[in-house]
């Protein structure tokens, strides 16, 4: 076989080869791709089990049991059912893809905006342009010395200190306050504070059997164990704003749906995970865990 030959065969076998590698897909991950096809569905639910409550689920989730009501439209006194699917998240986050689909829109061209304005009539530029009539006399109006007039009045009470006093707004959130007064549930040296890292709320030292008592008068709306991490566990509610939880008990003195006394015997005192015998104090807002010595008097 000539050597001419031999090239030949092998520039076919070649492009025979290219041309059979270019019909296969590519192995990589493409620059670009359809925002719908990977956007992942980030709502999340919680599956109710036996002795849930629609506060304890809002504990576990720092979450507020009215806003976990108001997604799965669940009315008061918030009756749940075991096997029920609650959702933990509302519609901005489900809506989050779409928002983001109208973020990629173009902004509006400035040619079509400027053509707009060219087009507008000349009755509308021109009156645009117009200033207000005046009066013959060119004495204000009626009204004009209405307004006039009371602004002078305003200032005059002002600055003279007297006629009526303007009243300080107090906000929902500080009334709700103003009508708590936190007590320490148990005497005794904090063992974990706040700040400490994966910590919602204060650990207490106590004595076991020593008697637990309710920060606040409030109604308990859950008494059980069956929280992971909290023990034997009693929510009171306070207030629309204010709940507070009581954790590690060695025996719980009170049920769901009592009424409690500030300072009433609710709970024995047991031991935490470190067996170390304390409580586990928290006081939550709107569902999210706050410092409760920012709420508990000096001692």
């Amino acid at each position: 076989m000539t050597s001419s030959n031999s090239k030949l065969i092998f520039i076919a076998l070649l492009s025979a080869l290219l041309n059979g590698c270019a019909n296969l897909p590519p192995n990589y991950a493409p620059v670009t791709t359809n925002h719908s096809d990977v956007v992942k569905d980030e709502t999340k639910y919680h599956q109710v089990k036996r002795g849930d409550t629609l506060y304890a689920i809002s504990l576990i989730y720092d979450l507020d049991y009215r806003q976990l009501a108001q997604w799965n439209k669940i009315a008061p006194p918030y009756t749940i059912e075991i096997g029920q699917h609650i959702k933990l998240s509302g519609p901005d986050l489900e809506n989050k893809s779409a928002l983001d689909s109208m973020e990629q829109l173009p902004p509006p061209k400035i040619e079509e905006t400027k053509q707009k304005n060219i087009t507008a009539s000349p009755t509308n530029r021109i009156g645009s342009q117009k200033s207000p009539p005046l009066s013959l006399n060119n004495k204000p109006t009626l009204a004009y010395r209405l307004s006039d007039k009371t602004d002078i009045l305003k200032n005059t009470t002002e600055k003279s200190g007297s006629g009526p006093q303007k009243k300080p707004t107090i906000s929902i959130d500080n009334i709700n306050m103003l009508k708590l007064s936190f007590q320490w549930p148990i005497k005794g040296k904090v063992l974990k504070a706040f700040a400490q890292a994966d910590n919602k709320g204060i650990d207490i030292a106590g004595k076991t059997g020593q008697n637990v008592n309710a920060a606040e008068a409030g109604k308990v709306v859950y008494s059980g164990q069956g929280l992971i991490g909290y023990g034997n566990l009693l929510i009171i509610k306070h207030n629309d704003l204010y709940l507070s939880a009581y954790a590690n008990n060695s025996r719980l003195l009170v049920a769901e749906g009592d009424t409690v006394g500030k300072g009433e015997a609710i709970a024995k005192v047991g031991q935490a995970g470190s067996n170390k015998t304390s409580l586990h104090f928290e006081i939550r807002k709107n569902g999210k865990p706050v410092n409760p010595l920012n709420f508990l008097p000096d001692k």
